[in-house]
């Protein structure tokens, strides 16, 4: 079942525009903002002296940069592409048909998050070509690179569960886009709060709390156990919400 609905979600995705519009904006966003990181780093060499260039990381100034632009843009793409997942259904009434079948709350979903969780590998699938480039400039450090795409994978796994949710409270796309991204910036938010406290346990707290914390880690290649119980403790808790909001309708 999980399957069959995966590949419906999917076919409907690619049937459309949106997908084709997302993919190719994102992938023009990212090229631009590469370029300009290459440009941006090779003019600070060349503006200063050879042996204070040393100093100066390619890996702190493109490589983690780029990837942090990437889930910087995440924040707007994929409530955008989550906006419609049960809040369009529930508006045309669709989302009944699953419930006339032995179909579970969890296995849709599960298939529903797998499929919103298919179009980001394919807009990530576009900037293979910046690590091939980064190889080429002699950044040979698969790790990195591999922790880079893991900690946006992460990150974008989390924002998905988020818009599920708030897709599923909902009959309108719109407001659906708007609670993910408030969602995703109150995220932001209190991994900042962290940073401003001056109270040590708060501030672990609110850090541990925040998805910032744990996302620059794993990017650093820091990838510690409790950044992987907090990403599976956060995407488990949002699904089993949206669980929980589709079966209202049994109330």
């Amino acid at each position: 079942m999980i399957w069959t609905i995966w590949k419906k979600e999917v076919e409907s995705y690619f049937a459309s525009p949106l997908a084709y519009i997302l993919i190719g904006l994102f992938s023009l966003i990212t090229g631009i903002m590469f370029f300009n990181l290459l440009v941006t780093y090779t003019d600070g060499v060349q503006a200063i002296p050879q042996d204070m260039a040393q100093n100066i990381s390619f890996v702190e100034e493109v490589v983690l940069k780029l990837f942090a632009n990437i889930n910087f843009l995440f924040l707007i793409f994929i409530p955008l592409i989550t906006m419609k997942l049960f809040s369009e259904e529930k508006r045309l009434e669709t989302i009944d048909l699953f419930w006339l079948s032995p179909i579970k709350e969890w296995q849709v979903v599960i298939a529903k998050g797998l499929s919103a969780l298919s179009l980001v590998l394919s807009m990530l699938l576009m900037t293979v070509i910046f690590p091939l480039i980064i190889w080429g400039v002699g950044i040979k450090d698969i790790s990195l690179l591999s922790t880079s795409y893991l900690s946006v994978i992460l990150n974008a796994c989390c924002y998905i569960s988020l818009g599920l949710f708030c897709s599923s409270i909902t009959n309108n796309q719109i407001i659906s886009a708007l609670l993910s991204i408030l969602g995703i910036l109150f995220l932001w938010m209190i991994t900042w709060g962290g940073h401003l406290n001056s109270n040590y346990m708060i501030s672990e707290i609110f850090n541990y709390l925040g998805i910032t914390s744990h996302f620059e880690r794993i990017l650093r290649g820091l990838l510690g156990t409790q950044d992987l119980i907090y990403y599976g403790s956060f995407i488990f808790f949002f699904g089993y919400l949206t669980v929980k909001s589709l079966g209202r309708r049994n109330w």
